[in-house]
């Protein structure tokens, strides 16, 4: 492709098949290594993949027609079981390395209690992912894909040059990321004006968090499809346009920390059945250290996004692709 990239003549639909091929071969290249369970990366890798192809369908679904069975909902379906494993995969690994050493020897006994139950609880859902692997669902849709790429069909967008609609294409996630209640979280709006809560006031800031985390939550969400689709066009910008996919990148991985911490406390206390605070002490203060560090991270790209000239820029500057 990158031989053809600037050519106007390369058309949505020859993109569209790249693009879209590349992320379904990433994810069921990853099959065999998943049902082996023997290293956590395959798993990750497919997850990765099953998202970055379920943001090619979005992108390009106005270009391609594909099969009844491929379409966001039944992607996502499975998408979410592979979560589901690979979330407690993650879980695992924090409190192993990250907070055990952490514990006084008072929590201990708590501590070995949360990794017998996670050893169970992560056995189920590995047996949940392998079914759903093995399911009608999944096997139809992997094989409507294989028979769309032997065999593609398209619309008339499809007949388009790339660079004609590249804005088109590209837009409707950015400006959906924009309007975004999580850029909202740790705010103030007075008269239509919206001010970040001081990081002094931690408190406020904290409460904020246990209170709209599924805001900030949406927005990873948000984001990652924003960063994949980026990706996708990389290659049709100046060289500033890699620094914001970089950017999208940070915001992910800044918000995929808080998030894990949200998935750990409400883990943590399900098992227990009590407050955090008060049966796993050390863990709690850990979390609370780690959200101040969150807020100061934070803080200045949020009062970027936020910032009308900045979303004015970006919107502009995605309207001129190199030619």
């Amino acid at each position: 492709m990158k031989e053809t990239q600037f050519d106007r003549s390369l058309l949505v639909s020859d993109y569209a098949y790249h693009i879209i091929q590349q992320s379904f071969q990433r994810f069921v290249d990853q099959e065999e290594e998943v049902f082996q369970d023997q290293d956590p990366e395959a798993l990750h890798q497919m997850r990765v993949g099953m998202r970055r192809f379920r943001t090619a369908i979005q992108v390009f679904g106005k270009a391609i027609a594909l099969p009844q069975g491929v379409n966001n909902s039944s992607i996502g379906k499975i998408a979410r079981i592979l979560g589901e494993t690979r979330d407690l995969d993650v879980l695992k690994q924090d409190l192993i390395t990250r907070y055990q050493p952490l514990l006084q020897n008072s929590e201990q006994a708590k501590f070995e209690k949360v990794i017998h139950h996670l050893h169970q609880k992560r056995g189920q859902s590995f047996l949940k992912l392998k079914k759903t692997l093995k399911s009608d669902r999944y096997q139809t849709l992997k094989q409507s894909m294989q028979d769309w790429l032997a065999q593609p069909t398209y619309t008339k967008i499809g007949d388009l040059p790339v660079l004609e609609i590249l804005p088109d294409l590209l837009l409707p996630l950015i400006c959906q990321l924009f309007i975004h209640s999580g850029w909202l979280v740790g705010t103030t709006i007075q008269t239509g004006t919206v001010s970040l809560i001081p990081f002094e006031n931690s408190d406020e800031l904290h409460q904020q968090l246990r209170k709209f985390s599924h805001f900030l939550h949406d927005l990873r969400k948000q984001i990652k499809g924003v960063r994949y689709q980026s990706e996708f066009f990389a290659d049709f910008y100046a060289e500033s346009y890699r620094e914001r996919v970089q950017e999208f990148k940070q915001i992910q991985e800044i918000l995929g920390t808080l998030q894990d911490h949200v998935v750990l406390r409400n883990f943590l206390e399900t098992t227990l059945k009590e407050s955090l605070d008060k049966v796993l002490p050390s863990i709690e203060q850990a979390i609370q250290e780690d959200a101040n560090v969150f807020w100061q991270i934070w803080q200045p790209l949020q009062a970027q996004y936020l910032s009308s000239e900045f979303r004015k820029s970006l919107r502009s500057f995605l309207t001129e692709p190199l030619t």
